[in-house]
């Protein structure tokens, strides 16, 4: 029994240093270069680590010479059985306004090793959310969207892409990669 409890103490403490030492800025410098490699480019981010997360602030995404995307606060936790990944204040480039609004409120991923094939994400915003489900071994992901009266009439070009269900009375979407 003594072997048994010192086995799980010591693993304990394996997992928490681990976790506390893990180099996350070094992490973080690969993502950045990866994405590069995909002419997805990160500009104006701030970087800082303390010692159980990362946080990433006003964050410019640029994709083939656009600017898209404006974050103003990222906060990534990492733990060895649960990752999650908050963004909030997402403001998108005014040329999307058309299709998609251009003010989010938060986006949050997360990540469980209890059930590892799936990786989860709501988005908020005022005038609607989403809830996705993205289903890594078929690498299939599914959308709902829980959307306003005036979303579904100012952005009808959206809705267009979406299905219409009528168990939820609201729209899904469906992508396999």
């Amino acid at each position: 029994m003594k072997i048994i409890l010192k086995t799980i103490l010591f693993s304990l403490l394996f997992m928490v240093v681990f976790i506390l030492f893990l180099p996350k800025e070094q992490l973080f410098i690969k993502a950045v270069n990866e994405a590069y490699k995909q002419k997805v480019y990160l500009q104006n981010y701030t970087f800082s680590e303390d010692l159980i997360s990362s946080n990433i602030k006003n964050t410019n995404i640029i994709y083939d010479g656009i600017n898209i995307v404006n974050i103003k606060n990222t906060d990534i936790k990492v733990w060895l059985f649960y990752n999650d990944i908050n963004i909030k204040n997402i403001s998108l480039d005014e040329s999307l306004n058309s299709f998609v609004p251009s003010k989010i409120d938060n986006v949050n991923i997360n990540y469980s090793v209890l059930n590892p094939l799936f990786v989860n994400a709501n988005v908020k915003s005022k005038l609607f959310s989403v809830k996705i489900n993205f289903d890594i071994l078929n690498m299939k992901l599914n959308a709902v969207f829980k959307s306003s009266k005036f979303f579904r009439n100012k952005y009808s070009k959206l809705l267009k892409e979406l299905k219409y269900d009528k168990k939820i009375k609201d729209y899904t979407y469906e992508y396999k990669l």
